[in-house]
């Protein structure tokens, strides 16, 4: 018991790690509580955490991914790069609450915008290929499919609750400052959101 125990308490503490680690994923859950308070971050903490959920499911019965490389990767840095790009610029532009048509359009959904950052999000399938996919293999081989699918719910659960933290911290406690500090901060944020997507642009085209 104790051996099919133990991938369970370290890929909850990979989980962890991995939310603890800033990046791409945590910008943006940050910039949509911003937004929009506790309940977007909300909205897309869950769409992150469904496609990584999903991902890691997938891997946990028995899907093998490799880390992307070669074409592979820059279509990946490129689409990512856009994606970020996108977010930095509506983000700037954006002063309605979540859904509200601006300039006759509507928005796409914090959801949405979660979901892709993962699915989009280069270094997210490297942490696939490389981390989660020998990890769950591991426990697999040590406990069976049901060790591993416990596996890699116990690491969504340890990344859902470090990214819960920065969405309560953009939702809930930036929230509270004056407008015009908030204003700053969503300008920082969008330049950060740019200068990453800008990197990853470059990086997948050159």
């Amino acid at each position: 018991m104790a051996g099919a125990t133990s991938p369970v308490l370290v890929a909850f503490g990979v989980g962890i790690a991995l939310a603890a680690a800033p990046g791409p994923v945590q910008a943006v859950l940050f910039a949509e509580s911003m937004r929009g308070g506790l309940a977007r971050g909300l909205r897309a903490l869950a769409g992150v955490h469904i496609a990584f959920g999903v991902l890691m499911l997938a891997l946990a019965l028995g899907l093998s991914v490799a880390a992307p490389h070669g074409l592979a990767l820059r279509i990946l840095k490129v689409a990512g790069g856009l994606l970020l790009l996108w977010l930095a610029i509506d983000g700037i532009r954006s002063r309605g609450p979540s859904g509200q048509r601006v300039n006759g359009r509507r928005r796409l959904p914090p959801t949405f915008r979660g979901a892709l950052a993962i699915i989009l999000n280069p270094g997210g399938w490297l942490f696939l290929g490389a981390v989660a996919s020998p990890l769950l293999a591991s426990a697999a081989q040590r406990g069976g499919t049901g060790i591993a699918v416990v596996a890699a719910t116990a690491l969504v659960v340890g990344a859902s609750l470090g990214d819960l933290g920065v969405v309560v911290m953009g939702g809930v406690g930036v929230r509270r400052v004056g407008e015009r500090l908030r204003r700053y901060i969503r300008l920082i944020l969008a330049a950060v959101l740019a200068g990453i997507g800008l990197w990853l642009l470059l990086s997948g085209m050159l």
